[in-house]
């Protein structure tokens, strides 16, 4: 009988176990390479992958939604890649979440200032990842993800600013669609005198939403508005902090709505795309001499005149002169915009000079279109 008790009482403490998958424990629980965290209700995963070219060992932390973990839409070591599988992750006995690996701390995400003891960390349904003190009545968060994004915009987060702590909500797109460094060429951001959403490039504006009418709709923006979707915007003016957000309905977090859900991401071209709906705006759609759709012509004498713009086309040169540079600190759009400022420069390589799709290689000479031959912008 007693052999029978105890046989029921380690069935029930492993099936519990089990199903709280989307916790973190603090005394003993760590995340590594070969486990992972997943939301409640199956949206999103917490877990490690690996970015880059094929030769690269790169592992970052991340959080992706379904099954996009070639891109996930929050990086925990965006700028820190670990270069082999020793990461790890875990709360310690003073209450602090941090990432180590073999060469020691990465990245801490809280110095705890409440009782050191029964902190969690939980993958919420909505993607966020919440560090708790669970000793405090009202479970007081310490630290979420979602106050620190990276390219993508969920519903629930915020853009804009806290004037209290000086906290600022922007995204900042990936260097390459291989590299997710935070040098990107692209900010996505909320421009709260202009109540406008703005990308900006290089810190020049890029693309504007026009501003926010009636806290329903943008000009040069807007979600899909059929009645599966129901989604709302979220405009806060106060002392202590400046944002927007978007909400939508909670059955949008369940496996049967998620084909209505609504993420923003930045791509690495300056486009912001609602990856639900595949609506792009900004990004290629700007091509620097034009105002359409919210896009911002280039100005300056460094310019080229409205009739020359960037555009795919496939080709030859009859004497072909080209120039590399495999600086891999340079994006496509730092390659455009090196090429658009040099009148010589016929265009640039599609795919960056370095395996990273980064670097630029610039064309220049006389160019004649065909079927075949460089594909140039």
């Amino acid at each position: 009988m007693a052999s029978w008790i105890y046989r029921f009482l380690l069935f029930c403490f492993c099936a519990s176990h089990a199903w709280a998958a989307d916790t973190l424990y603090q005394g003993g629980d760590s995340l590594n390479s070969s486990n992972t965290l997943v939301s409640k209700n199956g949206l999103f995963t917490l877990g490690y992958t690996r970015l880059g070219s094929t030769e690269s060992n790169a592992s970052y932390l991340g959080i992706w939604y379904n099954n996009g973990r070639s891109h996930p839409f929050w990086l925990a070591n965006r700028d820190k890649p670990i270069a082999d599988n020793s990461g790890v992750l875990a709360i310690d006995g003073s209450g602090n979440m941090k990432l180590t690996y073999s060469g020691g701390d990465l990245v801490e995400f809280n110095s705890s200032q409440s009782s050191p003891t029964n902190i969690t960390a939980i993958l919420e349904e909505s993607g966020n990842f919440v560090l708790k003190d669970e000793n405090s009545s009202s479970q007081q968060v310490l630290w979420h993800s979602f106050d620190f994004p990276t390219d993508t915009f969920l519903p629930g987060m915020k853009l804009g600013i806290n004037h209290r702590t000086g906290q600022n909500w922007s995204l900042v797109s990936w260097l390459s669609d291989l590299v997710p460094t935070p040098a990107g060429a692209f900010t996505f951001q909320w421009d709260t005198n202009g109540t406008e959403l703005v990308i900006k490039r290089r810190d020049v504006i890029y693309w504007t939403s026009g501003p926010l009418r009636s806290n329903t709709s943008f000009e040069n923006f807007y979600l899909n508005s059929g009645k599966e979707v129901d989604f709302s915007f979220i405009n806060v003016s106060k002392a202590e902090e400046d944002y927007f957000m978007f909400r939508v309905s909670a059955n949008q977090f369940t496996a049967q709505g998620q084909r209505n859900f609504s993420m923003w991401q930045l791509r690495s071209d300056g486009s912001i795309v609602d990856i639900t709906t595949s609506r792009t705006y900004g990004g290629s759609l700007c091509k620097g001499n034009n105002k359409d759709g919210g896009c911002e012509r280039c100005s300056g004498p460094a310019c080229r005149s409205n009739r020359k713009s960037f555009e795919l086309r496939s080709g030859y040169f009859v004497n072909p002169v080209h120039r590399k540079d495999d600086n891999s600190s340079l994006s496509s759009s730092d390659c455009m915009d090196i090429c658009g400022k040099n009148y010589e420069c016929v265009g640039i390589s599609t795919i960056g000079d370095n395996a990273n799709k980064t670097g630029c290689t610039f064309w220049y000479g006389s160019f004649t279109q065909g079927l075949s031959g460089n594909n140039i912008q």
